[in-house]
């Protein structure tokens, strides 16, 4: 079986985000995964289905059919899930994505990180959703800032906005919030007298270099290949070296997406596992770069990547999706396995999970 991955909702430099926190209009990203065992199988029905419908265009791209063919797109969702094909589909709320590293950074910082546990990550959860739902728009656009030219300086003022956003909120979460924060602004301070000019570090995301040598803060394409690759592995079993994944052509991103996959793979996460994935590496599969049009497989990600995407950013906008994105969605759920790493895995708030699936998100 081989892998086949696109994404949706315009992948980046999550620190290039104006102040309104509105990621170009595209606040949600997504990353999506097909398992086939013959994408030529795959290829003869989308052929057959696009007769059928009349669809014109040698290459199935969800922003142009979902409105004029939406049966179309409902009929391909269907092939998919009756010839028993994986999926795995990553869903990230950016914002929320922000949230968790100011809680990783600025209040769980990781210089004292214990081993991750369920208990850990629980309460990792709480003060995200807190800081998402309760901090404005200004702190986060100062988050982003303090990475751009970052100093010491920057630091301080970030922790200062922080502080004065919870100060006056009665809540037990602000106030295990507050205590957080100060205590960590007192270890900058102990650190700027050890480390000197380049204590900052300790505060911010570990950036990724670009081919070109640029600086990249936080792409979520990072996390959520990394997860796809282990959701892979445990539907595997972690019999993985005979199979290939195929990743939509990234010219910017695809030394990062390479790389992130042989850290993965070198240094694999055995503290905490979550039960949809496993990062327990014990073989590798090897990972091409392929442009959309010359396949099937990638055409099917964009799909499900597009679905999803418009599926979470409708809840965002305050709307109910409907028609064949709330259809398509419900089939993928219907047909999801968590156990056997199948589904959809929303990176997004408890009351965001608990509106789009009807259940908490952790």
């Amino acid at each position: 079986m081989n892998f086949y991955i696109d994404e949706s909702g315009n992948t980046g430099d999550l620190s290039l985000s104006g102040p309104d926190m509105d990621f170009g209009t595209q606040p949600v990203f997504t990353l999506a995964c097909v398992g086939l065992s013959d994408e030529n199988d795959l290829s003869t029905a989308l052929n057959e289905l696009k007769k059928k419908h009349k669809v014109q265009a040698s290459e199935v791209k969800l922003s142009k059919l979902l409105k004029r063919k939406p049966k179309f797109i409902l009929e391909t969702v269907d092939f998919l899930l009756s010839s028993g094909s994986p999926f795995f589909i990553e869903v990230v709320d950016k914002k929320y994505h922000l949230a968790v590293n100011i809680t990783n950074n600025f209040v769980w910082p990781p210089y004292f990180n214990t081993e991750e546990n369920q208990g850990t990550i629980f309460l990792k959860n709480i003060f995200s959703d807190f800081i998402y739902h309760k901090i404005g728009n200004k702190v986060f656009y100062e988050f982003l800032q303090s990475m751009k030219e970052p100093s010491n300086e920057k630091i301080n003022r970030m922790f200062a906005l922080l502080q004065e956003a919870i100060a006056d909120i009665d809540h037990d979460v602000a106030k295990a919030l507050r205590d957080s924060v100060n205590e960590s602004k007192d270890d900058f301070r102990i650190m700027q007298e050890q480390e000197g000019e380049l204590a900052y570090k300790r505060f911010l995301p570990v950036p990724d270099k670009s081919k070109r040598g640029q600086t990249i803060w936080m792409l979520p394409n990072y996390s959520c290949f990394t997860n796809i690759y282990a959701r892979i592995n445990l539907y595997l079993s972690g019999n993985i070296s005979s199979c290939k994944i195929f990743h939509d052509e990234q010219l910017q991103f695809d030394q990062i997406i390479s790389e992130a996959k042989s850290q993965l793979e070198s240094n694999p996460i055995t503290s905490y596992i979550p039960s949809f994935a496993d990062y327990r590496f014990k073989q590798s599969a090897e990972l091409f770069f392929k442009v959309s049009h010359d396949s099937a497989g990638i055409q099917i990600a964009d799909i499900l990547a597009g679905l999803s995407m418009r599926w979470c950013q409708s809840y965002l906008n305050g709307e109910v999706p409907t028609g064949p994105i709330d259809e398509a969605i419900d089939r993928l759920l219907h047909h999801s396995s968590p156990p056997r790493g199948i589904g959809i895995n929303l990176v997004a708030t408890q009351n965001a999970a608990f509106n789009l699936f009807g259940e908490p998100g952790y």
